[in-house]
């Protein structure tokens, strides 16, 4: 067993393996994403889980009330995140998440570089930012569920251009060869196939002849070309 009372251990969203072999957990629960090598020793910890003393500053010292269920979020910190990546420099990239409403860009060591997003659906904006991937270019793809988009931007986190035409994108992965697609997955079933530049290539409906009426695509990987 990995992570046992591990005190980032909550309610993990998002499981990811990077091209180390490293397995990342994003945790929903705790707002924190562990590093862990193969062995499932943590090598690094992003983010932080709200103390106690802090409910009671903000809302029993303070008098302070919970208004905004979306507000803006801070460098460092996460509000159930959903997802992660990285581009070919080993940067960091989460999806941030049901509570922020953005994606946020940290080093390989862990330094904060940024983050772009709020809660709406105009440019650089998201409603429920919920998977996320990177390109070869260092592109990066944001699965915008509740705006039925994927938003793509640079490495530098500018914004490129909306992906649409899909259902409400759980989850996003990139192909590995040459040239790559795009592939989402949706709450009813569906998956995508889009080339990079947006032109939507395919879908299937994978629950027909199994007796299902719907099936939530939580997370996808993509391990080939086809």
């Amino acid at each position: 067993m990995w992570l046992p009372d591990n005190y980032a251990a909550s309610f993990a969203h998002s499981v990811r393996v990077d091209k180390y072999e490293n397995v990342w957990i994003v945790d929903e629960g705790s707002g924190m994403i562990l590093k862990m090598d193969p062995n499932g020793m943590v090598k690094m910890v992003l983010g932080r889980k709200t103390e106690a003393i802090d409910y009671m500053e903000r809302f029993l010292e303070r008098g302070e009330k919970d208004e905004n269920r979306y507000p803006v979020g801070n460098a460092g910190s996460f509000n159930r995140p959903t997802d992660v990546t990285w581009d070919s420099k080993d940067n960091i990239y989460v999806s941030d998440g049901y509570g922020n409403s953005r994606f946020a860009k940290m080093t390989k060591d862990g330094t904060w570089v940024g983050a772009v997003g709020t809660r709406g659906s105009g440019q650089d904006q998201f409603n429920a930012p919920h998977g996320i991937a990177a390109d070869k270019n260092d592109n990066i793809y944001v699965a915008d569920r509740g705006n039925n988009r994927v938003q793509v931007y640079s490495a530098d986190m500018k914004f490129e251009k909306s992906i649409t035409g899909m259902g409400a994108p759980w989850s996003v992965c990139l192909t590995p060869g040459s040239p790559q697609y795009l592939y989402s997955g949706d709450g009813t079933g569906k998956i995508y196939k889009y080339d990079l530049d947006g032109k939507l290539l395919g879908w299937a409906q994978t629950t027909q002849g199994h007796g299902q009426t719907s099936c939530l695509i939580h997370e996808i990987h993509c391990d080939s070309d086809t």
